[in-house]
Parts: structure tokens; sequence; C-alpha cells
């Protein structure tokens, strides 16, 4: 086991933290591995994934309180434990982000609380008075930290996907219908969604498979609205509703292409996206300007 030998000095009150710990029962106490049992088995008869993740979140948040607490009473080992019991967490809440059951809610709940893991540790690593030692461990809590941030973004996009992609077919349907109200408010749920993806994106670390789901649904959305725009029996009234979602996908597709020349600067974007011929783009902007 390595040692977390440190002075440790308290992070300052404008750096973000996580409450101090006041428990009983850390580390260093022969009832922790009962604590942690207990808690496990709290997480297991949850009634639902989202409250699952919310309990998994706040542990894995404790263990970073009980790492601090042993870091400054000089219990290296106690610290260490902590550590690795963050590790679990982070494991945990991987697993269970991919649930059927969790939902766009929850998800974004653990996506911040995890988020916030992340700074604290990196707060910790930056002491200037933290052993090397100590930041190897904090270190590897960092990169677990971040695995569980990229599935939790890539999940958070899916669902906000799946739902857009609910609202463009849910608009077709009522298109056909002859009901243009409800085409026309399922357009401006699509829209609203697609403010929420633009966002998810530009803050999110995707994984590969997580920026190809977004280029697939992406694409087909755009598929989908040139479609209904085209058809020659669909309403004038409905169309410049539709022109808008369109070109709200197609802002999402910038935030992707950004997105991933940030993540992978030696790559271009055009890498994963198809290179657009100046035939195409001139269509692209004439059906923009339409």
């Amino acid at each position: 086991m390595v040692m977390l030998v440190m002075s440790f000095t308290p992070v300052s009150a404008a750096q973000e933290d996580v409450p101090p710990y006041q428990g009983r029962f850390g580390p260093d106490n022969a009832l922790y591995g009962l604590k942690i049992a207990f808690e496990n088995i709290d997480e297991a008869v949850s009634l639902s994934a989202d409250a699952k993740l919310d309990k998994q979140a706040a542990h894995a948040e404790e263990r970073i309180a009980e790492a601090k607490a042993m870091m400054e009473k000089g219990k290296h080992e106690a610290a260490e434990k902590a550590m690795e019991g963050y590790t679990a967490k982070a494991a945990a809440i991987d697993a269970t982000a991919t649930k059927p059951d969790v939902t766009e809610e929850g998800l974004q709940r653990a996506w911040l609380m995890v988020r916030k893991h992340e700074r604290v540790l990196q707060g910790l690593i930056g002491d200037s008075n933290m052993s090397e030692q100590a930041k190897s461990a904090l270190q590897r809590a960092v990169e677990n930290s971040k695995a569980v941030d990229m599935v939790l973004s890539d999940n958070v996009l899916k669902i906000q996907a799946r739902y857009a992609g609910e609202k463009v077919a849910e608009a077709k349907a009522m298109m056909e219908k002859g009901d243009l109200e409800a085409a026309k408010g399922a357009m401006e749920l699509y829209m609203a969604k697609m403010k929420d993806i633009n966002e998810t994106m530009d803050k999110a670390t995707l994984t590969e498979e997580g920026r190809q789901h977004a280029r697939q649904m992406l694409s087909k959305h755009e598929t989908e609205l040139q479609g209904l725009i085209g058809d020659p029996n669909m309403p004038e009234q409905c169309k410049p509703a539709l022109r808008r979602a369109l070109n709200n996908s197609r802002t999402a597709e910038d935030t992707l292409d950004r997105v991933i020349a940030k993540m992978r600067p030696e790559e271009t974007p055009a890498q994963e996206r198809p290179e657009e011929t100046p035939a195409k783009g001139r269509q692209r902007a004439a059906t923009a300007e339409q």
C-alpha cells in the first residue's frame, strides 16, 4: 500500500470543497468495513436508479471528506483506504448510470457531484505541501472521477437525444393527422431539448462512443427534418418551425465539431464528419435562409 505521507494544509475557503467529515466510524475505525457494508445495502434497496445514484454520489463525497480528515490527523493508511473507497464508489456510479430506468434529472445530479469531486481532488493535488506519494493516490482518484464523468455525460446526452427524436416523430405524426398546433408544440419542445443538448455537449467530455452516437443522432434529425420540409404536402405554415428546428440541429452539430476539436486538437472535425462540398454548403445555407 502506498503511504499518503504529507503535511496537510486545509483547502482555502475560496476553493470549492466538500463538507468536513463528522462521522464516528472513519477509515481508522475497526467498524469502518461494517459502515461501508450498510451503505452498500442502503444503495441496493433503493426504489429507483435515480435514488441509487443520489446515494452513491453522496457516499463518494463522504469518502473524500474521510480522506481529508485522515490526512489532517496524519493517518496516511486510513486516508488511502478512503481513496480506495472513492474508487469503488466511482465504479458503482458508472454501473448505475447505464440502468434503463435512470432519468436525465438523476444523471444530471450525479454528474454535477462528480464534476465537483474532480475539482476538489484537483485542489488537494495542487496543495504546495502535498507530497508526491499523496498526489499519486489522489491523481488515481481524479482519473476514476473523470472516467465516470464521461459515462454520465454520454448517458445524459443519449437520453436527451432520444427525447428529441421522439418529438420529431410526434411532430410528423401530428402533421399527418392535420393537427398543426400539436405539431408546432412538438417542434417547440424539440428546439428546447436541442438547447439542452448544446449545453451538455459544450461542458461534457464525451467518450468516442458518445461522440459517434451524437453524430448519428444529429444526422438522423437533419435527414428527417429536411424530408418534412421538402414534403410537397407539408402546409407552408409548418415549414418555418421545421426550418428553425433544422437550424437548431445544425447548431448542435457545430457544437459537436467544436467539442471534438477541443478534445483532440491534433485531429480536425472533418475526420469524424463527412467533408462538406461547396454544393452542399450552398444547399445548407439556402435551406437556412428559406
